[in-house]
């Protein structure tokens, strides 16, 4: 019990707080099934319940229990129509309305969060997408992901949740992939998953395995359709093939990833005629013909997706960041291709040099001196993460790049990429540099003995990890894709 006095005189009021007692009473209702007036079945199984907690807890039941024009206001029965899957969290869920307390686990926080949805306990509501927000990670390798992601898809009034787990598939699809569920991704998902630009793979042959996976599996599923003649369930597989496999950028594959396709993959030999165009598309832009005619301005198969393979990326490492001065910045070297294509490719290579500055940036004070007058420039600090990405090759033309990069994260123990910036740039000798600020909030990174910041990782949690990542554009890319949404 807790006291608390309102004022210092001899016969000052007390406050008397002993709400604990109070729900625990309540709460004992439920335990003990004392007193109840209504039966809730749900399923198989039937739970007393009292209509005062109900309606005092949901909008939804007040209406249902309170208004004649509802059939249940008169009952002391009713059984509610409930998704399978929520018949095991119901008892759960019913308790939270008088306990206000629950359990929550990767497997149970969905089912009770479209309990909470559909009878409005915003309560608990934000209880379970708080719980989500932390453990996306953790969903994306237990396989339950899938069904969070469909799921804040469809709820308008979840948006933060759906665009949070969008972007974890984006740039972690290789945990996602390698999940359970993976084969359980919406259609409509997985096309506006394959038209993005910033999605995060190693290559894009290892995309194609991934997605040729989800079509085998789909396959199956409709050859187990009886209500489907022979007939038509070829022409279900062949359409979902073709709509899904269209969107795969074959241009930005090897000729030998491309001959492997055609001679070996089974989703290749069972559609060989689309496969040919595919491949017969990708092999004419790799020999530098006229590929203008094929394509408009808005076909994304020839511009490269963030590859995080040897060719086109390089990582930078910085251990110990408490121990790292302030405004020291890190350094690594990379050569990157002078084109995608083939035909264009040469033994020379483009080098760059990258810094990071991952506790804020100095410039000296200096002395500007003209023939008419001197002055000085004072010390400048800028706190403040930055890449600086600098062309040390004497470029004669102007050349587009693609520049990502990609920050290391942890969430339950789990590394993923965490955040992703992305430019497209173009380097000359004149304009040779490109600077990304703000690339992690500085005050939490310089507080990070006291909060721990989740851009922190390794095994001491102690480590930035950053990767940078080079690629050419050709004439043909085009680098505005759809955006991340169903209409």
């Amino acid at each position: 019990m807790e006291m608390q006095f309102n004022d210092q005189s001899e016969y000052s009021s007390v406050e008397m707080n002993n709400s604990s007692s109070v729900l625990h009473k309540i709460a004992n209702l439920y335990a003990e099934q004392l007193m109840s007036d209504l039966i809730i079945k749900v399923g198989n199984n039937s739970y007393p319940a009292h209509r005062v907690i109900l309606c005092a807890s949901s909008e939804v039941f007040q209406v249902m229990l309170m208004n004649p024009e509802w059939n249940e206001w008169s009952k002391t029965v009713i059984e509610l129509k409930e998704d399978p899957v929520c018949y095991p969290v119901f008892p759960s869920f019913l308790e939270y309305l008088y306990k206000g307390k629950i359990n929550v686990s990767l497997d149970t926080c969905l089912p009770i969060l479209s309990l909470a949805d559909k009878y409005n306990i915003k309560d608990l509501v934000q209880l379970c997408l708080d719980y989500m927000f932390k453990h996306i990670a953790a969903a994306a390798k237990h396989g339950c992901f899938i069904s969070w992601l469909s799921y804040g898809w469809c709820q308008p009034f979840h948006r933060d949740l759906a665009e949070e787990l969008q972007r974890f598939l984006k740039w972690n699809l290789k945990i996602v992939a390698d999940s359970k569920d993976f084969l359980d991704l919406d259609t409509n998902i997985l096309i506006i998953l394959l038209q993005q630009n910033d999605l995060v793979i190693e290559s894009e042959f290892i995309l194609f395995q991934y997605i040729q996976k989800w079509v085998l599996n789909k396959q199956e599923q409709i050859f187990t359709e009886f209500s489907l003649a022979d007939e038509d369930k070829r022409k279900e597989i062949g359409l979902i093939t073709e709509t899904v496999m269209k969107h795969i950028r074959f241009p930005m594959m090897s000729p030998a990833e491309l001959s492997r396709i055609l001679q070996e993959e089974p989703v290749s030999r069972q559609n060989q005629k689309l496969f040919t165009e595919f491949i017969t598309l990708a092999m004419s832009f790799h020999a530098g013909y006229d590929t203008e005619n094929k394509s408009n301005s808005t076909d994304l198969i020839y511009t490269p997706r963030l590859y995080t393979g040897d060719q086109f990326c390089v990582s930078i490492v910085v251990p110990e960041f408490e121990t790292v001065e302030n405004y020291k910045s890190i350094a690594a070297n990379f050569f990157s291709q002078v084109s995608l294509a083939e035909s264009q490719q040469t033994d020379q290579t483009i080098a760059w040099e990258i810094d990071f500055f991952p506790r804020g940036v100095r410039y000296n004070a200096a002395k500007l001196i003209n023939i008419y007058a001197t002055a000085d420039i004072p010390e400048t600090i800028l706190k403040t993460v930055r890449c600086r990405v600098t062309c040390r090759e004497k470029l004669f033309d102007d050349k587009k790049f693609m520049i990502g990069v990609l920050i290391s994260g942890i969430q339950g123990k789990i590394p993923y990429c965490k955040t992703v910036y992305v430019r497209v740039q173009y380097f000359s000798q004149e304009e040779n540099v490109l600077v990304i600020d703000n690339l992690l909030p500085y005050e939490e990174l310089e507080l990070s003995s006291v909060n721990l910041s989740p851009y922190l990782v390794g095994s001491k949690r102690d480590t930035l990890d950053i990767s940078v990542i080079i690629i050419p554009l050709s004439d043909l890319s085009c680098s505005v894709a759809p955006k991340f949404e169903i209409e």
